[in-house]
C-alpha cells in the first residue's frame, strides 16, 4: 500500500510539468493554438531570447510570417 501512495504521489507531482511542456515559453499559448504550429514550437518554443518573442507576437497577429521568422 505504501509503494502505491509513493506512486500515486510521484504521478502527481509530474502533472504541473508536463501540462506546461505544450505552452510556448512554458506559459504562453500551447503549440497548437499558435498559427506556425509544432515545427516552429519545437524549434523555438523554449527559446525565451527577446527575438524569438517578438517574433511570436508578430506572428500571432501576422500567420503569413511563420516561415520568415521561424525558418
Amino acid at each position: 500500500m505504501k509503494k502505491l501512495w509513493l506512486a500515486a504521489a510521484l504521478a502527481a507531482l509530474t502533472l504541473p510539468a508536463h501540462a506546461a511542456s505544450d505552452l510556448w515559453f512554458g506559459h504562453a499559448l500551447p503549440w497548437y493554438a499558435h498559427p506556425c504550429g509544432l515545427q516552429a514550437f519545437a524549434k523555438y518554443g523554449r527559446d525565451d531570447s527577446a527575438e524569438v518573442r517578438r517574433a511570436y507576437q508578430i506572428t500571432l497577429r501576422d500567420p503569413s510570417q511563420c516561415e520568415r521568422l521561424f525558418p
